[in-house]
């Protein structure tokens, strides 16, 4: 039963979150949009799911709002690696060589010198030693995906 409450809390959260003049629907976010959408980008009903569960889908719901165009093709296919990498990428950043970032850097067509430099950024900030896994990652995509 908490859990059905939570999905709905989640649901009429993003339908208030999301303006009124968009033409898409709230399952669509949660489906097209987010984490959900990246780690389960062929499966609607797993992705909108997943990004309930991990965020009650402020994550998908932000990005629709944000910047609509990162809910499909190669922002999602670059955020599903961040994803599933993110660990070995962060050292490999740091590095600035490595078989991870050579590959985020074919992805998103930029050099791996120009997502260190924006990266440092981040790694330099004073928010940094407080984010969360989750928002690192978010940032290197940002980099990455923009």
């Amino acid at each position: 039963m908490k859990i059905i409450k939570t999905t709905m809390s989640a649901l009429a959260m993003a339908v208030l979150l999301t303006p009124q003049a968009e033409a898409r629907s709230v399952d669509k976010i949660f489906a097209e949009c987010g984490i959900g959408a990246a780690i389960f980008p062929t499966n609607n009903a797993a992705a909108a799911v997943s990004n309930i569960i991990w965020d009650l889908g402020t994550t998908a719901t932000s990005s629709d709002i944000s910047s609509p165009e990162s809910c499909k093709g190669k922002s999602s296919e670059i955020a599903m690696f961040i994803g599933s990498t993110y660990d070995k990428l962060e050292v490999e950043v740091a590095a600035g060589k490595g078989q991870y970032v050579e590959t985020l850097a074919k992805m998103s067509g930029k050099s791996v010198s120009e997502i260190r430099n924006e990266f440092s950024k981040v790694v330099e900030s004073k928010e940094y030693t407080t984010m969360t896994k989750l928002e690192k990652a978010d940032k290197l995509h940002t980099i990455a995906a923009f």
